[in-house]
């Protein structure tokens, strides 16, 4: 499948009521792996199916993040509508499909274990707001290099990245906090990047706009999306 094909199933699926919140997470989202076969697992499905032998961490394909933003209109968060792979969802994304797909162990929301994906491609984030639904999809390779992703994890396990089979809550936090901690973004590191972004398309700060736009150039040139966003209502794509 190419990136068309898979933004495709995924919104058909989306728009079919396919996806479902297992357990409506408080911060409404859920991860799911698709494997090469186009069949999609809520990862703790995943994990007890890789677990029982049933399927093969060779298996999978796409990693997804489907964020359930419901209750407002996309233009009440411009860096979960514009931004999705920086936004928070995005960035704890990105981490959670880089270590699985190094063969790594770990928790999600503190109550279950996702296994190894070690085949993934893409990442994916599948953002559902009350007017769109916005779908991009990344190569996780592309993603891990242009982010400092690779070396980050490498800084932090040391050694032991060669060894270690389950990466650790503190662990866990550092590769997020140096993560964000990056100016990677004309210059700024995510929060900064964020109080620009919302200042300037939900406050109209247009004093603004040579950054967000090296924002933006910046964000492309790192993730290289594949991006789509649809009408809700009439189910057709948008351009924005």
């Amino acid at each position: 499948m190419d990136k068309k094909e898979i933004v495709d199933y995924l919104a058909k699926k989306e728009f079919n009521g396919e996806f479902e919140f297992p357990d409506l997470a408080a911060n409404r989202r859920l991860y799911y792996v698709m494997l090469k076969n186009k069949q999609i697992y809520y990862v703790d499905d995943y994990s007890k199916l890789v677990k029982s032998n049933k399927i093969s961490p060779e298996d999978a394909f796409v990693f997804i993040d489907l964020v359930d933003h419901t209750i407002s209109m996309s233009y009440v968060d411009p860096v979960a509508y514009l931004f999705p792979l920086i936004s928070y969802p995005g960035i704890n994304e990105i981490i959670h499909s880089y270590l699985v797909k190094l063969g790594l162990y770990h928790d999600i929301f503190y109550n279950y274990e996702i296994y190894p994906a070690i085949s993934l491609k893409y990442d994916s984030i599948v953002v559902s707001f009350l007017d769109r639904l916005v779908i991009e999809l990344t190569d996780i390779d592309t993603m891990a290099n242009n982010t400092c992703l690779r070396k980050i994890v490498k800084d932090v396990l040391g050694k032991d990245i060669l060894t270690q089979k389950k990466i650790s809550f503190n662990q866990r936090e550092e590769i997020e906090r140096k993560l964000r901690e990056q100016k990677l973004f004309a210059g700024y590191n995510l929060n900064e990047v964020y109080d620009i972004i919302n200042n300037y398309y939900f406050y109209r700060n247009t004093s603004l706009a040579k950054d967000v736009l090296a924002i933006t150039n910046d964000y492309n040139r790192i993730f290289q999306p594949y991006r789509v966003v649809y009408d809700k209502r009439t189910k057709q794509q948008v351009l924005m």
